[in-house]
């Protein structure tokens, strides 16, 4: 492997200010209807016009909420002043809670984030992806978990959300799982109230930022992510979870143990070969930056946390692609592998440990906060 410069990812780039030449025009709706959202869904999305509609179908039919909230979908097909088949499902749906926002010009997907919050109104921002889905009860829930989990003396500054992945066949345009059955299920069993606590130590012990794709109801403080500088496309496609790593230095993150939303698989670029190499690539260099700091760490744990990382995201997306890929076809960004007692012990024994632990914060954490919302 080449040995390449490692990058300061704390570095709190401004990068709002990368696209401030792209102009945003508000094509569709009334910001007056909905004056002081508390909670807006920002729905970034680009020429997926059939998968946009079910997204917003999971948006607009969530159950009922006691704070006011707003959509706001910042389409980057480039502008040219003609109305294109996003703006026509928009007017076809013609529902007075979305905003919707044509750039200039097509921007990189993290600077489209990043232009959908400086558009963003409400105080927390819930992610949705055009090719992914909310549960019926996923503001509901989450307003309760903010209520309890944004404390005075310790902030909350992001909530990830946990999802279920499904299959989608996009030649036959046929989802391989039963969505509705799945959705009214975790509409009527109780939501787990508990979290998992994010913080710099779940990279350093098991080798992952920790949090999800920040889609399906992943939701962020308006004003962490800008103090965070925003998502950072030059992160590579991992910058998003990135994002998750660096509010964490001024604020609490959490991810959420019951599912928020469906992920699509089949669809999206993420089951494509190229990008199961960026993702083990991205992270076998953040991974780098992390052991720059905590040099012990990466003498202990560099060859364990790579093998884990890697056969972790090897699996997942063998589950849907009939392309297998195995760990050696990664060999040319790092191919080096542990003592195979040492790895045993460290999966066993430590990653075990840790887990334990965590679960036990969990369940204190639930305790400490349920005890302050009853005084």
């Amino acid at each position: 492997m080449e040995k390449q410069k490692v990058m300061n990812y704390e570095s709190r780039e401004n990068c709002f200010k990368k696209c401030e030449h792209v102009v945003s025009r508000l094509v569709y709706g009334d910001p007056s209807f909905m004056p002081e959202p508390w909670l807006t869904v920002l729905v970034p999305t680009y020429k997926r016009v059939e998968l946009l509609r079910e997204a917003l179908e999971s948006v607009l039919t969530q159950y009922h909420t006691d704070f006011f909230w707003d959509v706001v979908v910042v389409d980057n097909e480039p502008d040219d002043g003609q109305e294109n088949d996003t703006e026509r499902l928009i007017r076809e749906i013609d529902n007075p809670r979305i905003l919707y926002y044509r750039n200039s010009e097509n921007i990189r997907p993290g600077d489209n984030f990043n232009r959908g919050f400086l558009l963003s109104r409400g105080k927390w921002v819930t992610m949705l992806h055009d090719d992914d889905l909310l549960v019926a009860n996923t503001l509901q829930n989450l307003e309760k978990l903010i209520l309890r989990y944004d404390r005075k003396e310790a902030p909350l500054g992001a909530i990830a959300a946990q999802y279920i992945q499904f299959e989608y066949d996009a030649v036959r345009n046929e989802v391989k799982a039963d969505i509705p059955g799945m959705n009214q299920y975790l509409c009527d069993h109780s939501s787990e109230i508990m979290l998992y606590h994010l913080t710099h130590r779940n990279v350093e012990i098991l080798g992952h930022i920790g949090g999800s794709v920040p889609s399906n109801g992943s939701t962020f403080l308006r004003k962490a992510v800008m103090d965070a500088g925003g998502f950072n496309e030059d992160y590579g496609i991992s910058g998003d979870l990135i994002l998750f790593y660096n509010i964490e230095n001024e604020y609490r993150v959490y991810q959420t143990l019951s599912p928020l939303g469906f992920y699509r698989w089949g669809n999206n670029s993420m089951i494509k070969r190229e990008s199961t190499f960026r993702v083990v690539r991205d992270g076998f260099q953040f991974r780098e930056y992390v052991y720059q700091k905590k040099k012990l760490i990466g003498v202990l744990f560099r060859n364990c946390h790579y093998r884990k990382f890697t056969t972790d995201v090897i699996k997942e997306r063998n589950q849907v692609s009939s392309d297998q890929m195995l760990l050696q076809d990664f060999d040319e960004i790092y191919s080096k592998r542990p003592n195979p007692l040492w790895f045993l012990f460290y999966r066993v024994v430590i990653g075990r440990a840790y887990t334990r632990y965590k679960r036990r914060e969990s369940k204190r954490l639930a305790r400490i906060t349920a005890k302050e919302q009853r005084e």
